[in-house]
């Protein structure tokens, strides 16, 4: 097995999970790319997109924490201050549902994953709500929009969508070998999220860039294909 296993698309920690001689594996293509490349900007959105800023969620956690118990010793009820300047409490780690995608066997993160995943819901309200600034409200959005276009593209006929390989109906069905056959349109879709948000995104981040650090997506406009870099700056 290959990989980081946060990261990891689903059809690769399916393949890494079956050892059955009968078992055919879907190839792996450029979607697997796009795919990972979700999961590593939804964990940049809940933790941080560089060192400072997983310091920072750290310190305003412990703060957090403390200004709970004060206001308990105090008698007082409601959310903190901090969590009003947030327009949300932070979450622990040990009640991120992210973590899931690291913890336990390879076969309980595909499982999380295909949960988290399913929907647009789903995935919302699992993932995307745990992002840690509000700053980053156009990265939400774009993973959000990446998301749909990968699994629920309009282009793609209705075996093609979703997460989970219904193999007790006749025929089964395998949305991850359906997509196969559209991938060169999916990956142009995909492309053409990644184009509409660029601009907001390096306007959103752009001080990270400036003072500390960036997740940097590459594109490569002829193949697809992706990376994701972790760069600082002096």
């Amino acid at each position: 097995m290959t990989g980081t296993l946060p990261f990891m698309s689903m059809n690769n920690l399916d393949i890494a999970l079956n050892n059955d001689v009968d078992y055919i594996p879907t190839p792996r293509s450029g979607l697997d790319d796009w795919e990972s490349l979700i999961y590593v900007l939804s964990w940049l959105g809940t933790f941080g997109i560089n060192i400072t800023d997983e310091a920072q969620r750290i310190a305003d956690l412990k703060a957090q924490k403390q200004e709970q118990k004060d206001r308990f010793s105090a008698g007082l009820k409601g959310g903190t201050s901090l969590g009003q300047t947030k327009q949300k409490m932070l979450k622990p780690y040990n009640k991120l549902l992210i973590r899931k995608w690291r913890e336990g066997g390879t076969d309980d993160i595909l499982w999380c994953k295909r949960s988290h995943m399913e929907s647009y819901e789903k995935f919302d309200m699992s993932i995307v709500q745990d992002f840690y600034k509000d700053e980053y409200s156009s990265l939400q959005t774009l993973v959000h929009e990446l998301r749909n276009n990968l699994f629920d593209n309009a282009k793609c006929l209705p075996e093609c969508k979703g997460t989970f390989i219904l193999a007790t109906i006749d025929p089964p069905t395998n949305p991850f070998k359906a997509r196969i056959d559209y991938a060169s349109d999916i990956m142009k879709d995909l492309l053409a999220v990644v184009v509409v948000y660029v601009e907001t995104i390096q306007h959103e981040l752009q001080l990270h860039w400036i003072n500390r650090g960036l997740c940097i997506v590459f594109v490569d406009i002829n193949t697809h294909d992706t990376a994701c870099v972790l760069g600082t700056v002096a």
